[in-house]
C-alpha cells in the first residue's frame, strides 16, 4: 500500500526505514547508505529473484570447472587466438545459453521489483516476474538489440571509432535499464533518453558510479587473488550473486533521483501501476 510521505513522514521512517525514498541524493555517502538500507531490509526477496540466473553459473562452476577454464583461456590468452575453440559438451552449451537468456529476465524482474519496493513498498516477487514475462516479444527483442549494440560498440572500439560510443553506452546503463525493462521503451530511444537525462548533471552521475565501481573493484580483487581451484570459482560466483542486487538498487536510486530532480516528476509507472509521488523533496 502506497503511503503518502508528506502526510506521515515520521511514521514512514519508523515503520519501513525508508528515509530518503522520495529525496534527491546530494552525496555519495547518502546513496551508499540508502542502497545498503534497502538491501538489508529486502535482500531475501531480491536474492530469491537473482538465484534463478545464478543456478546455471553455479552448476558450471561445480561440475564443469575445466571447461570454464578452457573457455576463459581461449578468450584471454593472446597466444591462444590461433587455437581451435574448446570442444564442449551439450550440457555446457545448454547451461551457458540458459545463463545468457536468464540474466536479462532476472535483471528486468529485479528492476521492476526494486521500483515497486522503493516507491510503493510492494515486494510481491511473483508480480515482478509476471510483469516481466508479460512483456513478451517486445522485451526479448529489446534485450537482443541491447546486446547487439554492446557487441557493435566493442567491435568498433577495437578500431578506435566506437570507443566514445562504448563509453556513452556504459555510463548510460545507470538509467538505461529502467527505460528498456520498465518503461518498455525501444532500445534506441531508451539510449537517447538516458543520455539526455544524464547530460543534465554529470556530477550527479559520478555520485552513483563511485559505489558501483567500488562493488566492481571488490569482485575484481576477489577473482584476482582467489583464483585457483573450483572452490575459489564458486566463492567468486557467490560473491557476484550477493552483490548483484546491490548494484541494481543503485541503478534504481539513480533513475528515481534523475527523474525527480530534473524532470519534476509527478508519477512513475512502475510495473503498470502508476504511483503518484506529488512534488519532489530536496534533502
Amino acid at each position: 500500500m502506497f503511503t503518502n510521505p508528506y502526510i506521515e513522514p515520521e511514521q514512514n521512517i519508523k515503520k519501513d526505514g525508508y528515509l530518503g525514498s522520495f529525496i534527491t541524493y546530494k552525496s555519495i555517502g547518502s546513496i551508499s547508505l540508502k542502497a545498503l538500507q534497502i538491501y538489508k531490509n529486502k535482500y531475501p526477496q531480491l536474492l530469491l529473484i537473482s538465484i534463478i540466473s545464478f543456478i546455471p553459473s553455479l552448476m558450471l562452476s561445480m561440475f564443469y570447472p575445466e571447461e570454464l577454464s578452457s573457455i576463459a583461456s581461449y578468450f584471454l590468452d593472446s597466444e591462444a587466438t590461433t587455437e581451435v575453440f574448446p570442444d564442449l559438451t551439450f550440457n555446457v552449451y545448454l547451461l551457458l545459453i540458459l545463463q545468457v537468456l536468464l540474466i536479462p529476465l532476472v535483471d528486468a524482474a529485479m528492476i521492476i521489483a526494486l521500483g515497486r519496493i522503493i516507491i510503493s513498498q510492494d515486494t510481491n516477487i511473483l508480480t515482478a516476474f509476471y510483469l516481466t514475462l508479460t512483456r513478451g516479444y517486445s522485451l526479448i527483442l529489446n534485450v537482443v538489440i541491447f546486446y547487439l549494440i554492446l557487441i557493435l560498440f566493442v567491435f568498433l572500439s577495437l578500431l578506435f571509432i566506437g570507443l566514445p560510443l562504448l563509453f556513452l553506452w556504459i555510463i548510460s546503463t545507470i538509467t538505461y535499464l529502467h527505460a528498456i525493462y520498465f518503461e518498455n521503451s525501444g532500445v534506441g530511444s531508451a539510449l537517447f533518453r538516458s543520455l539526455k537525462l544524464l547530460s543534465k548533471s554529470w556530477l550527479d552521475l559520478f555520485k552513483f558510479w563511485v559505489p558501483i565501481l567500488g562493488l566492481t573493484a571488490l569482485q575484481f580483487i576477489s577473482s584476482l587473488f582467489i583464483y585457483e581451484g573450483s572452490l575459489a570459482t564458486i566463492f567468486n560466483e557467490l560473491l557476484s550473486f550477493v552483490l548483484r542486487p546491490l548494484t541494481l538498487i543503485i541503478y534504481s536510486l539513480a533513475y528515481i533521483h534523475y527523474r525527480i530532480k530534473f524532470e519534476d516528476l509527478s508519477y512513475i509507472n512502475y510495473g503498470n501501476s502508476v504511483v503518484n509521488l506529488g512534488l519532489s523533496i530536496e534533502e
